[in-house]
């Protein structure tokens, strides 16, 4: 099978799962799509609306009618699994609308019309029902047939198709030009650098935690800009485009250099940052003579998404010297194609022991095998520069992730563990006056699937302390696998702290961490029966997750789990069904417990159970 043909064969793959998911959920009666956070009834809305059209290609709304800018919804108890970015359909009776969640918060929600719909978003103020609204989760193409124009982009391409199909099996003739290079980091930095400088096409720099992947990406960007060439910087997260857009720019510290394109909702991390220009499309047509841009070194951030002709005009007309892709181990091969497309050399940076892609799973298609980052770096060992000095994990806290996934090949950098504050208040002291820097702390209690309100309060009693005994609000992060569980714990945050300190500290899954540190994180497991989530397993025993989540801490960190956790992964490894993925991470998960150092909290009496 050719290149081309597995491609298209897996673009259409991945529209066929989701449609069979979709189905198989909408299928189910409604309160079993409720209790699994695909539906919400009986919501309460505020509408807010565009002063007129809301852009010059939309005609003006025709009487009474309105363009909806956005719908505050607010609901008694919110266990969806909807989060920020998801699309969802907003309804009540003939009413139907297809919009984005904009903030996701315990009791509330915020949709927005995106520039694709808000057209399509148009009612009557007159008749305008406040309550009983419905949202649903939706099935929608809008991936495919962006991928699905890479792919046209690939027909008509023959020469380049051949070039992917060298890439892929392993024969490409990757080499390096001797050439000055820059040196401004550390020895594994600098290598790094040189290497993406001086690749006749591409470069893989693998970054594990805290080993200042986003410092060098920052720095081969500078040099780049410098050398007049024009830079894509691209992830499959809009957050990570932003954080490497936010190093960049304090590099170059010039607005006319750097620009994000993207929605409003999606510039939380630069929305404060004056050397960023902020785009929602920047067609090369407008790029060209324009005085508000640099003519010279220039860098643009986006999603691959962004690059797909003709579905979408974000960037129009764009080549570039160089893309960069940031967290390329979560990017699939397909998703990843559409910036491959558009770079004369390319950079990928990531990190493949840490999370993987979504994708289709058992599909037989090898452009699912794994993440662009992994398919390269079991091709191309020869060409990926480890970073291998941590300034983050002191030699405490990284010898849990060294040994379970690097071999014992990261070091710290850090001349002495950071000091521990002295801790006055009692509830949560033992927690947080143990020695330990990366703490694992088992229990006995028994709570609902996926949501623990024990674990929630525990988590608040340990914020609590931190508070009172001076850690600023921002340097405390708080994780968990499931979306029930965040909000278990923000609630339990607003009853203890209040709204407005709550709302201040991070409180969200593993995925939107990665990337990030803070001086203190909790990590809730938030799952006292794994034998009842069977369809779900590899998920929550993913090593690659665990290993993000222990990782992100400073000063220290504090998993909670229930100890059964642990005790299962025994049952999975004994069981000669379990699946290949399944057993690695069991093992993974069973040596995380035996050299973690532990706290075990007294079991509950059985009568309490």
């Amino acid at each position: 099978m050719t290149f081309l043909q597995q491609l298209s064969d897996a673009i259409d793959i991945q529209q066929l799962r989701q449609d069979e998911e979709y189905h198989e959920l909408m299928l189910q009666p409604m309160q079993e799509r409720v209790s699994r956070g695909y539906t919400m009834t009986n919501l309460r809305v505020a509408f807010e609306f565009h002063d007129g059209a809301p852009s010059r290609f939309i005609p003006p709304p025709p009487g009474t009618k309105r363009y909806i800018l956005r719908a505050r919804i607010h609901c008694e108890y919110n266990i969806s699994k909807f989060r920020e970015g998801t699309q969802v359909r907003l309804s009540h009776g003939p009413h139907s609308f297809l919009m984005e969640i904009e903030q996701d918060e315990v009791n509330d929600l915020v949709l927005c019309s995106n520039s694709y719909e808000v057209r399509n978003n148009l009612i009557d103020t007159r008749d305008c029902p406040s309550d009983g609204w419905e949202i649903n989760a939706v099935n929608t193409n809008i991936t495919h047939r962006l991928l699905r124009s890479s792919w046209e982009m690939l027909y008509g391409s023959p020469d380049y198709c051949s070039h992917l199909e060298k890439l892929f099996s392993g024969q490409f003739p990757n080499h390096y030009r001797e050439s000055p290079s820059p040196s401004c980091g550390n020895p594994s930095q600098n290598e790094a650098i040189r290497k993406a400088f001086t690749c006749n096409y591409f470069h893989l720099i693998q970054g594990p935690p805290g080993t200042g992947k986003t410092f060098t990406i920052s720095k081969i960007v500078r040099y780049l800009v410098q050398c007049n060439k024009k830079v894509f910087v691209t992830a499959p997260t809009h957050t990570a485009i932003n954080n490497c857009l936010n190093a960049i720019a304090k590099e170059l510290q010039d607005k006319s250099a750097v620009v994000k394109v993207g929605e409003r909702y999606q510039a939380d991390e630069i929305q404060h940052n004056p050397h960023i220009t902020r785009k929602q499309h920047l067609k090369l047509s407008e790029y060209r003579d324009n005085p508000e841009y640099s003519q010279r070194g220039f860098v643009i951030g986006g999603t691959p998404y962004a690059l797909c002709h003709p579905a979408s005009k974000k960037l129009e007309g764009w080549t570039f010297d160089y893309v960069i892709m940031d967290e390329a181990a979560q990017m699939s091969i397909p998703l990843a194609l559409p910036a491959m497309m558009r770079g004369q050399r390319l950079v990928f940076v990531g990190d493949h022991q840490q999370l993987d892609p979504i994708v289709p799973q058992d599909t037989g298609n090898q452009l699912f095998d794994s993440s662009i980052f992994k398919k390269l770096a079991e091709l191309y060992p020869q060409d990926i520069t480890l970073l291998n000095q941590s300034y983050r994990l002191n030699s405490s806290m990284i010898r849990v992730p060294n040994a379970l996934f690097y071999d014992n090949r990261i070091r710290t950098a850090l001349e002495e563990s950071r000091p521990y504050l002295t801790f006055k208040c009692p509830s949560a002291q033992e927690i947080l006056h143990h020695e330990a820097a990366s703490l694992l702390v088992v229990h006995h209690e028994f709570d609902s699937l996926g949501r623990s309100p024990f674990e929630a309060g525990l988590t608040a009693d340990i914020v609590c302390d931190l508070l009172r005994n001076g850690v600023p609000s921002p340097e405390i992060g708080i994780m968990s696998p499931y979306r029930a569980q965040i909000r278990e714990i923000r609630r339990a945050l607003k009853e203890k702290i209040g709204t407005e300190a709550a709302q201040t500290i991070f409180v969200d899954t593993v995925e939107r961490m990665q990337g990030q540190e803070k001086d203190y994180i909790i990590y809730s497991m938030s799952n006292s029966n794994p034998s009842e989530v069977e369809d779900r397993l590899e998920f929550f025993y993913s090593p690659n997750r665990l290993n993000v989540a222990i990782t992100r801490a400073r000063v220290k960190c504090v998993v909670i789990a229930n100890l059964k956790i642990f005790t299962f992964c025994d049952e999975l490894l004994q069981n000669p069904d379990t699946e290949k993925a399944l057993r690695e991470g069991a093992r993974i998960f069973r040596e995380f417990l035996r050299i973690s150092t532990k706290l075990e909290l007294t079991a509950p009496e059985e009568d309490e159970w």
